[in-house]
């Protein structure tokens, strides 16, 4: 369960840093947008729950 949560973390951090570099003087705003888009959809499918996809999951410590 703490990994889901470092995960969101981990997330919104990238978003919030891309939005950030966006938002700054001689940005690339198309690299901007799609990270931000990607993490959107990223978003998306986990509350469809088909993120992350079979197999992507974390590994157990048995394995």
């Amino acid at each position: 369960m703490f990994h889901r949560h470092d995960d969101y973390d981990r997330s919104a951090r990238i978003t919030n840093d891309a939005l950030d570099y966006g938002d700054s003087e001689g940005s690339d705003l198309e690299f901007a947008s799609l990270v931000v888009n990607s993490m959107l959809e990223q978003g998306r499918r986990e509350d469809e729950g088909t993120y992350p996809p079979a197999g992507h999951d974390y590994p157990r410590r048995d394995r």
